[in-house]
């Protein structure tokens, strides 16, 4: 009796399904880019309830006749490749011939699409064809997917809220805005308009219409090529920056991908500029020959294989460098009549040489001793005193470092990591023991953020609430902070507040404990001293003094090292003594 028997086709939609189509972002995902393919110039897309009762993608493509809107629904049926060699030369988002018979075995799905001729409009039922019918309608496509894995009920629970699935959709909707700037997006959120482009191809208005405003005036284009690749773009200054690297957006052919190759390029084109916790801003797109490009490795289509990755890596860090040094370079300094007036004394001159020394800056070491140490320490001191055994600061090293001897060696120690721990567990204090005293604001906080954030808005409110923190949502995706606790007058609060958004943007599901935790690091640290901050001799002893009475002195509240030490025997090994 045979054993192995052939699945039958609806079975097979369905298992596909599961790689295909995941949650409603899936859906979408897969519907635009048949629009994209199509020609489409206006593309309006609808969800209901994050997408789990209803998404309806619409289109001015060039649409379909009746016998290819049919023929959509077959498995295996594409238009866009014939052969092997088109597999290998792709100039389209969709080829597999997959998404739609995969998301209509897990829905009820309707199609209307017209090629200008000829009108149709075909129902299917969780992968029953139930009718099709000549149907009036504009040239393009309209399809509509409901109730998705109505059937499917262990797929349906696995699902988030519908505030957070509603939010993937945006985000992915602002990834093929900012990928397609010449198409025109609106998104349409249980009947209220989250984010509309215009489609006018200028990549800097579209930055605006999904990023916000003020990351669009920090945004500078760029453009560069060697034989095989092209990269253009636009990188937001530095000045702005990311806690996560949620605003690092990479296209290879008009395709969104994920490299964590192309990431680590750009992270280390921005490296002189960010510090290590901080992540860029950066619209990019990479053109190359599609035989260059693999992207047939999983049916999400999210990965790809890249050809020469290596050479794309140094293009992008020497010519982002490039841009970035010329950007970054110091404007003109232009007097008014006011500052004139203001400097008349010689002594304060732009001409006294001695105000603008032209040499570099030289880390002398000086002969007083300054020991990181009190005579009276407290307990948990005295626990730590193994680890900084009477340190002597010797100098700072490049702004960065500050360099300390001992009897067992020479520490060097990170001067932003180790004020962080110190800052965190003086916050955690705080904290946990003071009571949450707050402060209304003067001038009130305006934080423009993305869409994305603003559909879990009632979430973010919960929240922060619990921690004193007092949002109001405003029209557009503006945030009003009107009042804060007490212990955040020491911080730039415009900043730790983005940080905190940033931090709960990237959460799937977000706990207050966890909420506590992201906000005190991002509070230590921007409270801290920064990379490339010259500090007194008597600040890096505070810092040393302070670091050492710390519960845990060895790592930053992100996990990187505070201190290394090099002992006197490795001293003495590596100078061959």
């Amino acid at each position: 009796m045979a054993i192995i028997k052939r699945l039958d086709e609806h079975l097979t939609n369905m298992i596909a399904a599961g790689e295909v189509v995941e949650r409603p972002m899936g859906v979408v995902k897969e519907l635009v880019e048949n629009a994209i393919d199509a020609h489409a110039t206006y593309i309006t897309i609808r969800i209901t309830q994050g997408g789990i009762e209803s998404i309806e993608v619409e289109d001015n493509g060039v649409g379909m006749d009746s016998a290819d809107a049919l023929l959509a629904f077959e498995r295996h049926s594409t238009s866009k490749i014939a052969s092997q060699s088109d597999l290998f030369a792709l100039h389209s988002l969709g080829f597999r011939g997959e998404a739609l018979p995969s998301i209509a075995s897990v829905s009820k799905t309707t199609l209307t699409t017209s090629d200008g001729n000829e009108s149709t409009f075909v129902q299917i039922d969780y992968g029953t064809r139930t009718m099709v019918r000549p149907h009036a309608c504009a040239r393009g496509t309209t399809l509509r997917v409901e109730n998705l894995f109505r059937k499917t009920p262990a797929r349906l629970k696995h699902l988030k809220t519908a505030q957070y699935e509603g939010s993937l959709i945006i985000d992915l909707i602002e990834k093929f805005a900012l990928c397609y700037p010449e198409v025109a997006f609106k998104l349409i959120s249980d009947e209220k308009t989250i984010l509309e482009t215009s489609g006018n191809g200028q990549l800097i208005d579209c930055i605006a219409r999904t990023l916000s405003n003020p990351v669009a005036r920090l945004a500078r284009e760029f453009s560069a090529a060697d034989y095989d690749f092209t990269i253009e773009g636009a990188l937001i200054l530095p000045s702005e920056s990311r806690s996560n690297n949620k605003g690092i957006f990479i296209f290879i052919n008009h395709r969104i991908i994920r490299s964590w190759q192309i990431q680590k390029a750009i992270l280390e084109a921005y490296r002189p500029f960010l510090s290590p916790d901080r992540f860029p801003i950066l619209v990019m797109h990479i053109r190359m020959d599609s035989s260059l490009v693999d992207v047939n490795v999983h049916p999400s289509k999210w990965e790809i294989r890249l050809s020469k990755e290596q050479q794309l890596y140094f293009l992008i860090v020497d010519q982002l460098s490039a841009y970035l040094r010329s950007y970054m370079a110091a404007p003109a300094i232009k007097l008014t009549q006011t500052q004139e007036r203001v400097v008349q004394d010689p002594l304060f001159s732009v001409d006294h040489p001695d105000l603008y020394p032209q040499n570099p800056v030289n880390y002398e070491v000086r002969e007083e001793k300054i020991e990181a140490r009190d005579t009276d320490l407290p307990d948990q001191e005295s626990q730590n005193a193994n680890v900084f055994p009477h340190l002597e600061v010797l100098s700072q090293l490049h702004g960065r470092y500050i360099l300390a001897s001992a009897s067992d060696g020479l520490y060097i120690v990170d001067q932003h990591a180790a004020k962080e721990r110190v800052n965190y567990e003086k916050f955690q204090d705080l904290l946990l023991h003071e009571n949450a005293s707050v402060q209304t604001l003067t001038v009130p906080i305006l934080i423009e953020t993305k869409a994305s954030v603003i559909a879990r808005f009632d979430e973010l409110q919960t929240l922060l609430k619990k921690l004193e923190i007092h949002l109001e949502q405003l029209s557009g995706n503006s945030l009003l902070v009107r009042s804060l606790p007490i212990w955040l007058h020491d911080v730039d609060e415009t900043a730790f507040l983005k940080d905190l958004i940033d931090s709960f943007e990237s959460q799937r599901t977000i706990t207050l404990e966890k909420v506590r935790q992201d906000a005190l690091a991002s509070l230590a640290c921007h409270a801290s001293v920064r990379f490339n901050q010259a500090l007194t001799r008597q600040e890096m002893a505070n810092i040393l003094v302070e670091l050492s009475r710390c519960r845990q002195p060895f790592n930053c509240p992100h996990g990187r090292p505070t201190f290394l030490k090099i002992s006197s025997e490795q001293l003495l090994k590596e100078f061959g003594r």
